[in-house]
């Protein structure tokens, strides 16, 4: 009985080993550091971080008076063989925040604060002894990322649809919003310009005819297939709206040609008629 006891007492000790050893294993370091100062994050044997493993390492600089904190995985790229950071979440990249940088492929703990602070530096160790690892082993927090207010994710975002190949966001449904802003890399202003050539109402009803939409406007055939983009279609609508004014224009002028000539033809009228 002592003996199986004893067995298991020294089985519990062996596993409780190992999960420490190796799976995981967590140790934390102080750092004193400025925007001039910059110490290598280093383990807690003072060795230089192990290339075949991953670490998560959350930071917080003490004695600010602000909200400080950072958290980073950090691992080596074994294609360039060189040191990789990405952060997590940061509660800001200025003045006294703790940041981590790469600098001559070695981490390295600062800020970029003159006055010299301190920051804590709290390590957790993926041991995977594979060199070729992804981080992703923590899951989304390898891909979102927090800078203070602002959100940030590298691969494509997809709500309603688990497959956004294509886009940085894919929606299946309704974007409820108060107002959406796209950038543009031209306008259509050009109509205006002395060298446009501005097709004649025959050459458009020609077009209409025989494609049976507007010139440079997508087909409902293209529309139902492939969508619309809303800068480029705004931009083609607009041209329309200048040429259809331009032609408004000269209709407008066209008028008053022919209400003068009309007038003048009027005033002749009775002239003859007080000559009979």
């Amino acid at each position: 009985m002592k003996k199986s006891l004893l067995f298991i007492i020294v089985l519990l000790i062996a596993q409780n080993i190992f999960s420490q050893t190796g799976g995981r294993r967590f140790f934390n370091k102080s750092f004193y550091v400025n925007n001039v100062t910059l110490l290598e994050l280093t383990d807690d044997l003072g060795q230089s971080l192990n290339t075949n493993n991953i670490y998560k390492v959350q930071l917080v600089v003490t004695g600010t008076g602000t909200k400080t904190g950072a958290e980073y995985l950090v691992w080596n790229d074994v294609t360039t063989a060189s040191w990789q950071i990405r952060a997590v979440t940061l509660s800001g990249n200025s003045s006294n925040h703790p940041l981590l940088i790469v600098e001559n492929n070695i981490v390295k703990v600062y800020t970029k604060h003159t006055s010299k602070y301190t920051v804590l530096a709290f390590v957790e160790e993926i041991i995977s002894n594979e060199d070729d690892v992804e981080p992703s082993i923590f899951g989304s927090s390898f891909q979102w990322q927090r800078d203070g207010l602002f959100l940030s994710y590298e691969g494509n975002v997809g709500i309603g649809t688990t497959a956004p190949t294509t886009n940085k966001l894919d929606v299946k449904g309704t974007i409820h919003s108060q107002e959406v802003k796209v950038d543009m890399l031209g306008w259509s202003d050009f109509v205006f310009k002395k060298e446009y050539n501005l097709p004649t109402l025959e050459q458009v009803e020609k077009h209409i005819v025989e494609k049976g939409h507007l010139e440079n406007i997508p087909s409902e055939e293209e529309v139902l297939k492939n969508g619309i983009n809303l800068g480029e279609m705004n931009s083609k609508l607009l041209q329309k709206i200048e040429e259809l004014t331009l032609y408004a224009i000269e209709q407008q002028k066209n008028t008053e040609k022919l209400m003068k000539i009309i007038e003048e033809q009027n005033k002749r009228l009775e002239v003859l008629e007080k000559g009979k």
